[in-house]
């Protein structure tokens, strides 16, 4: 069966640099990897984030020159984050279709940077709705493609994420997310990357992972 390794965790944890470094050590093992990057996908809910631009809970902000989108649901009624949840449910499961289950069929290996773990992630902390973190709706969100991927959670400590993404200083949910994201973790049994050190050990860690499930 065709496997996908997922590199998960919040901005500025060292994803993609350890995303580039596996696709690097994947071929140095024989590999052709494929690679897909999937977020941001909203088909039926966008009616519903074009009303919430409307009423200010959908919004953009500029920090350290950078433009930022927040999503501050945990303002709204709470059939309204439902509703909002629900939405994404069905967003999130055609684009697990499309971008990630279809094209990923024929590859033996696909290396996935964000997919339906991160979007689970972020709705949760958007509508402060920590419950949605639990085996149920990693069901919902992620059960097309959870039987033949291999989890990997990039931990990184909030304050040297801010200190090298100063813009990330002005997101009020970074630390929920890292919660989260441990939250489902430990549910799912996640494999846990510590990029808190030197870079070189990390990679050396992730090696030995990749090893011990038979990349």
């Amino acid at each position: 069966m065709p496997r996908i390794i997922a590199v998960t965790g919040v901005d500025g944890s060292g994803k993609t640099t350890l995303t580039d470094w596996l696709r690097q050590e994947l071929r140095a093992r024989g590999h052709a990897p494929e690679f897909i990057w999937s977020r941001f996908n909203n088909y039926v809910s966008l009616p519903f984030l074009a009303a919430t631009r409307l009423s200010g809970h959908n919004v953009y902000r500029v920090h350290a020159g950078v433009r930022m989108g927040f999503h501050e649901f945990e303002r709204l009624p709470l059939p309204l984050r439902y509703l909002f949840v629900g939405l994404q449910a069905v967003d999130v499961n055609i684009a697990t279709l499309l971008k990630i289950r279809l094209p990923s069929r024929h590859a033996p290996v696909t290396i996935c940077e964000r997919g339906p773990w991160d979007t689970l992630v972020d709705i949760a902390a958007d509508t402060a709705l920590d419950a949605l973190a639990g085996s149920f709706f990693a069901g919902v969100f992620c059960g097309q493609v959870a039987k033949r991927t291999d989890m990997v959670l990039v931990e990184r400590d909030a304050g040297l994420i801010e200190s090298s993404r100063p813009e990330l200083e002005f997101d009020g949910k970074l630390r929920r997310r890292q919660r989260l994201y441990r939250r489902l973790a430990d549910i799912g049994g996640w494999k846990i990357l510590d990029n808190n050190g030197d870079l070189n050990e990390t990679k050396r860690n992730f090696s030995a992972w990749l090893t011990a499930r038979g990349y």
